[in-house]
């Protein structure tokens, strides 16, 4: 049962909330409030240093209590440390973290280049000009240390997309191990046995390393425990020059058409890697998916698989993932605790779309052929 004191300041400020009284409006004197709730004075001015506590009323000399100027709405800070922040499938996470935070939260964007001495001095920087951190790491082990510290102190911080290995936080992330075998497998079952991988050489980097091992764990449910004879790292950056990368690419491909037991499918790690394929492919006069199968991760915006649905596809939920890293940071910032935790959120897949054949493909096998059609 509410006391006397709180009665009259909850019904001074119901009247302040509801718009009855606003703000430099002035209240009755203790007296008169005391007369009309029949009470003490010292009961109601218990109930006025309870409302001025609070910052709903303010005492002025001469004047007497009045309603208080409405308290400024608390300005957030959230540092987003990524790379290429106006590129996919960034962009696509940035999105997915704004739609789910208060207009009051205010991002601050660090753009890291991919750099690990740099993503580090970010994280130092953030630690006194923000309130909480989402990354899109680098995973550079010598940062792993730090990040283990800045999780430890309490300060909110999720990764988003990759995660860090040794780093204990919070993390939302793709499927990619779950989401690659289940794919993967779709084509051995199309016949597809002799499957080459085009991937980055950068196994520290947790997407890169799941889509690595599940391709690995596919062709060993083909009988291929060494499937190296099909696998091209390509180096890392690479994906940042079209022209070089499908360079690669071809010559890549023309070797993997022409050993003994060919690829029949061809598995990228990225979109930046099925670019350089597809290029390859209208080189060497090759048409997905009639003769050759193609599943790549779709990191590019959602109209791309239109314009490749000859191309197996497997799209990340990065909106809905960027999202869910969002509200668990808001957790996180108004005090709850609870366990960290990996989240992953399944890929959808998008299977090729068969259409004619077209007229007389030209697949060139010889590469004094090649030269001269060119």
């Amino acid at each position: 049962m509410r006391s006397k004191w709180e009665e009259i300041a909850q019904s001074i400020q119901y009247e302040i909330e509801c718009g009855g009284l606003n703000a430099g409006d002035r209240l009755p004197t203790e007296k008169e409030l005391a007369a009309l709730w029949s009470v003490a004075r010292m009961t109601v001015h218990r109930a006025m240093d309870d409302l001025q506590r609070r910052g709903l009323v303010v005492r002025k000399r001469r004047l007497g209590t009045v309603v208080a100027e409405p308290a400024p709405a608390k300005r957030s800070v959230v540092g987003m440390l990524f790379f290429h922040t106006n590129d996919f499938p960034q962009a696509d996470y940035i999105h997915g973290i704004r739609s789910a935070l208060p207009d009051a939260v205010h991002l601050l964007f660090c753009d890291t280049g991919n750099d690990a001495a740099r993503e580090a001095d970010y994280l130092d920087q953030m630690r006194s000009l923000a309130d909480a951190i989402i990354c899109y790491p680098t995973c550079a082990p010598s940062n792993t240390a730090q990040m283990n510290r800045i999780i430890r102190s309490g300060f909110p911080l999720v990764c988003v997309d990759r995660v860090p290995e040794g780093v204990c936080g919070d993390a939302v992330v793709t499927d990619n191990y779950g989401s690659s075998h289940r794919a993967l497998r779709t084509l051995q079952q199309q016949g597809h046995r002799h499957i080459a991988l085009f991937c980055y050489d950068e196994m520290e980097v947790s997407s890169a390393r799941e889509r690595y091992e599940a391709y690995c764990r596919t062709m060993a449910d083909s009988g291929y425990e060494d499937a190296s004879p099909w696998v091209r790292k390509l180096p890392r950056g690479a994906g940042y020059d079209l022209a070089k990368m499908t360079g690669i690419v071809h010559d890549a491909l023309f070797t993997l058409l022409r050993q003994p037991q060919p690829a029949t499918a061809v598995f990228c790690e990225d979109d930046y890697i099925l670019a350089a394929v597809l290029e390859a492919c209208h080189r060497l006069g090759l048409h997905p998916p009639h003769d050759l199968s193609i599943l790549s991760f779709n990191d590019c915006p959602a109209f791309i698989p239109r314009l490749t649905d000859g191309v197996n596809r497997l799209a990340q939920q990065t909106q809905v993932m960027g999202r869910i890293a969002a509200e668990r940071l808001q957790r996180r910032m108004a005090g709850e605790t609870f366990p960290n935790e990996v989240l992953s959120v399944p890929a959808l897949f998008y299977p090729a779309v068969e259409k004619s054949r077209p007229a007389a493909p030209h697949v060139v096998l010889s590469r004094s052929a090649e030269i001269a059609a060119y």
